[in-house]
């Protein structure tokens, strides 16, 4: 894997990153993500030159064109999503040993009762946090909402508590030692996937 230094000159500009981020670690996974959502839009032919990245009112990055980008990582796990269908959000997190009790606050007391009865407790943990995350991330709205406001038990998922109400649904993707949830929107037609490892 290239360096910091040599991964950024493959970036295009408009595609690097503004966050300023405490851990080399942190750094490298969020430029291998524009670096991703840079190979995607040059496999579309989406000019690079012609492109410009904004944000929206609630901080959401957004593509002046009609694709919705949603990137995440996990340790050493990078996914970049490119959507021409709709808002999307993704993801991603390594399943590991957690001290439980510390997150049952991001949990309703349904959600909660649900994984202390799940036959793996760990796993299940893991499932509905990433739907939480990749319903928030599809509507960017990030960590402002309370988790406990990101109801995902149910088949379609809902975030309450804001002016409009949210909804979504999940398609989950299989990776092996992690937990992967992709959200779409509730009348998204037929999702397909095509799937492009570097």
């Amino acid at each position: 894997m290239p360096g910091l230094q040599t991964l950024k000159k493959k970036i295009a500009p408009v595609l690097l990153p503004t966050t300023k981020y405490v851990f080399e670690g942190e750094l490298l996974n969020s430029l291998i993500g524009r670096w991703l959502l840079q190979c995607l839009l040059q496999k579309k032919q989406v000019s690079l030159q012609k492109l410009h990245l904004t944000s929206d009112h609630q901080g959401k990055p957004r593509l002046s064109l009609p694709l919705d980008f949603s990137i995440t990582h996990s340790f050493d796990l990078v996914i970049c999503l490119v959507s021409d269908e709709g808002p999307v959000g993704v993801d991603v997190e390594k399943i590991r040993d957690v001290p439980l009790e510390e997150y049952q606050s991001s949990f309703t007391e349904s959600e909660w009762s649900f994984l202390m009865k799940a036959p793996n407790t760990i796993e299940s943990f893991f499932s509905l946090w990433t739907k939480k995350e990749s319903l928030l991330k599809m509507h960017g709205l990030g960590l402002q909402v309370p988790l406990t406001n990101v109801q995902v038990l149910d088949a379609v998922g809902i975030i309450t508590g804001m002016t409009s109400v949210y909804t979504g649904v999940w398609c989950p993707y299989s990776i092996r030692d992690y937990s992967c949830n992709i959200a779409v929107p509730e009348n998204a037609s037929r999702v397909q996937m095509e799937v492009v490892e570097f």
